[in-house]
């Protein structure tokens, strides 16, 4: 099964605003506000086991966990070790947006999953407009970064 967009409903915008710290735009953020400040980002159905992020490539979306989970992988030359499981109302993707390079490691579905996939374009609108936003997703980077 490949992945498919789906339609945002009220319950994964309420995750997005949680996930992405809003609450100081939108007391309640619902899909009506997430069509209008996300337009060109979409929710999506990904199967168990599909790869949405391969380490090395580009890539500058941030993607938020509104159902299920993924399991973050590395690889170190030949060996590969797992980071993180990472569940609904998590976000990741932030370090290769904020560090503009290449992704850092690997996400899979470790099992079916609604995810969010906020786009670059959405993305640098929101945190020119979000300064406390934009310190939280470094913050989280930078984090990352240091366990591995």
């Amino acid at each position: 099964m490949e992945p498919f967009k789906i339609t945002v409903d009220d319950e994964a915008a309420g995750t997005l605003g949680r996930a992405l710290r809003l609450e100081g735009f939108f007391p309640e953020f619902t899909a009506l506000h997430a069509a209008k400040v996300f337009p060109h980002s979409a929710l999506w159905f990904f199967p168990k086991d599909h790869r949405l992020i391969e380490q090395g490539d580009p890539g500058e979306d941030v993607f938020i966990i509104c159902a299920g989970s993924v399991t973050i992988t590395k690889t170190f030359g030949d060996a590969g070790a797992e980071l993180a499981i990472l569940m609904a109302g998590e976000l990741f993707g932030e370090i290769a947006l904020l560090k503009k390079g290449a992704r850092t490691a690997s996400v899979t579905a470790a099992e079916d999953s609604r995810i969010f996939r906020l786009v670059e374009q959405d993305m640098a609108y929101l945190l020119k407009e979000n300064a406390s936003l934009a310190q939280h997703l470094r913050a989280l980077a930078e984090e990352r970064l240091a366990r591995g």
